[in-house]
């Protein structure tokens, strides 16, 4: 799987990978709704891109054995050993060419600009900033964070969207702290949601369990940011947001499965699960049995 010829693609067109790259993704989250970002994993052979740039942030995050790379960047050549784990970034709008030695197996995450403008907004007051693009650093957080979504996509592909929202929103506000001109630390929140708040929370939660839910429209309802929101929720619950739904959804199974009026497939559908193994995985997880032995206790 190599790069396109220059002439597919034009000098300084701004482009998905889609167009950069000849051949599909290995896995990719286009079918999965997410807002906000996007995954792609792609094996790539040795080869090269022509000149391209993205309108989102690209983060390029290698899986694979180490790689030597080759970016020109604005005319600016750098080369570097893409070691396992490694973590690349180019900011959007911004014209690339990239060259590698041998096999590759990399994660591709793209976040749109409008997710770290509007958390911008929020932690410094401004949206004008400007993100640093780095050929090669090592950020554990970015990787692992690249790792939990890869891992949500191929096991609750149509699921996976409260949790990709809840990651964007920490991997926006990491870059913006990290890897902007405007670096600033984060404000540290403590203590929890406020009580009033936090009902107000759980009531939407299990008011709205069989719907898909959005952190976006919990953040709106509450009227505060999604990432304070995020914070201070795990705070007061000891759960992230992702766990927090699938627990309950877990414990509204168990209610509905032993009143006996559905199947174990209209149980999973009217708690919000995609499908009847969705249910099974996260009941076992959460249980430690299947909800078929949970009907024979």
């Amino acid at each position: 799987m190599s790069g396109k010829d220059t002439s597919d693609i034009g000098t300084n067109r701004e482009n998905d990978f889609s167009q950069v790259f000849s051949k599909p993704p290995m896995l990719s989250s286009g079918t999965a709704k997410w807002r906000w970002m996007s995954l792609e994993q792609r094996y790539l052979p040795p080869g090269e891109t022509p000149k391209y740039s993205l309108k989102q942030f690209a983060i390029t995050i290698n899986l694979g054995h180490s790689v030597q790379v080759e970016r020109t960047l604005d005319r600016h050549l750098k080369t570097g050993l893409m070691f396992t784990g490694a973590v690349g970034l180019c900011p959007m709008h911004t014209s690339q060419a990239i060259r590698w030695d041998r096999d590759a197996n990399i994660l591709l995450l793209n976040l749109e600009p409008e997710l770290l403008t509007q958390n911008a907004i929020e932690l410094l007051d401004t949206d004008q900033y400007e993100m640093l693009p780095h050929l090669i650093t090592q950020d554990p957080l970015i990787y692992q964070i690249g790792l939990g979504l890869k891992a949500q996509l191929q096991n609750n592909h149509s699921g996976s969207r409260l949790y990709a929202e809840s990651a964007a929103t920490f991997l926006a506000v990491h870059l913006l702290q990290n890897y902007s001109t405007r670096l600033t630390s984060v404000p540290e929140y403590a203590g929890g949601l406020p009580q009033q708040q936090l009902k107000q929370a759980v009531d939407y939660i299990q008011d709205n369990l069989a719907q898909e839910i959005s952190l976006d429209a919990i953040a709106n309802y509450l009227g505060i940011s999604r990432y304070y929101f995020c914070r201070l929720f795990k705070q007061s619950i000891g759960l992230s947001l992702h766990q927090y739904v699938i627990q309950q959804r877990v414990e509204r199974a168990k209610q509905l499965l032993l009143q006996g009026k559905l199947s174990i497939a209209d149980t999973a559908l009217v708690c919000g699960f995609a499908h009847q193994s969705h249910l099974y995985r996260h009941f076992k997880r959460l249980t430690g049995i299947t909800p078929k032995h949970f009907l024979n206790l």
